[in-house]
């Protein structure tokens, strides 16, 4: 059976002399691995759109829960994130993210916009990569069925807007600190970070890092954003070591 999709490629293994098999995140069928036979030619018509980060118009063969790659249509190929290791490092790890919270076979329209979303804002430097990452994992982590409430006060009820708060990383809740001897792990929130935290929960995908926040605030938010989302994964990532190693170099 052959279908149409639109998919973002965001891993690729060389296979045999000239092929690949690529990780595909699709709008219809989420994440799937997709045979490309004969793509590392330089002949190949479809060699750009089997290069990581590509986006494109895909025409795939499906049999048996395998797929093979019979048309591409490129349609971005972000290939200025090759040319700054920092910004190619963390757009690695906004993929990895990406592939490992896509369920195979389910619509994961909603993961591949903000995927999209954020690599443009990355490639065209709309915010820093620091506030482009921590926005991701949250939103990320909210448009998988677990946003962090930073509403109130999960015990009490109290408004958690004007004072500091603590946020529970593996309940995904927020104490006020009256409240927060109910916290396992903890993370201090200050309300400039509580108010971030709604901002990239609530907002529009096309606005959820439209904000700023000072030097101070964006390490909180950078270390809670960071440590929420691993403890959903949980696992850790290579990608993400390998950017924080850029961050040093």
């Amino acid at each position: 059976m052959k279908f149409q999709t639109k998919g973002i490629v965001v891993r690729e293994t060389p296979k045999g002399e000239t092929s690949k098999l690529l990780t595909v995140i699709t709008s219809t069928h989420g994440v799937i691995t997709v045979n490309a036979k004969g793509v590392r030619r330089l002949s190949s018509p479809f060699l750009k759109a089997s290069q990581l980060f590509a986006f494109s118009e895909l025409l795939l063969h499906e049999n048996n829960g395998f797929y093979t790659l019979s048309e591409a249509v490129l349609i971005t190929d972000f290939y200025p994130l090759r040319k700054d290791i920092k910004k190619y490092a963390l757009a690695c790890y906004l993929c990895e993210l990406a592939s490992d919270f896509s369920v195979p076979g389910e619509d994961s329209g909603i993961i591949l916009r903000l995927l999209l979303n954020s690599l443009y804002a990355v490639e065209n430097s709309l915010a820093s990569e620091e506030l482009i990452k921590a926005a991701f994992e949250i939103r990320l982590c909210a448009e998988c069925g677990f946003p962090p409430d930073a509403t109130c006060c999960a015990e009490c009820g109290n408004d958690l807007s004007k004072s500091d708060a603590v946020f529970d990383i593996a309940e995904g809740v927020i104490f006020c600190t009256d409240c927060s001897s109910h916290s396992s792990e903890r993370v201090l929130l200050t309300p400039s970070v509580i108010k971030a935290i709604n901002h990239i929960v609530e907002k529009d995908m096309s606005k959820f890092i439209a904000f700023r926040i000072s030097d101070r605030d964006m390490g909180l938010l950078c270390s809670c954003a960071e440590k929420y989302i691993l403890a959903r994964a949980e696992r850790g990532f290579k990608t993400l070591s390998f950017y924080k190693h850029c961050e040093e170099i």
